[in-house]
């Protein structure tokens, strides 16, 4: 990885945490206003959560391994 930056587990862990939530409530959000019509939504269901997914896959690629090879 040469002299990119990499996370340490906790780092990774923080973060996907962070992810996790920041996806739940954001489509909670899309539901709730698609439930209520109250206005027109760029955002469709499942979108956050495959933007997500692919972040916490890039952030776990860019996390240090320990001696083990585990994340």
């Amino acid at each position: 990885m040469s002299n990119k930056k990499v996370f340490n587990g906790f780092e990774a862990w923080f973060i996907e945490t962070a992810l996790l939530e920041a996806i739940e409530n954001a489509e909670k959000q899309v539901l709730e206003a698609e439930k209520n019509n109250k206005q027109r939504l760029i955002y469709a269901p499942g979108y956050f959560t495959m933007v997500g997914n692919e972040l916490i896959e890039k952030v776990k690629k860019h996390t240090k391994k320990d001696n083990y090879g585990n994340d």
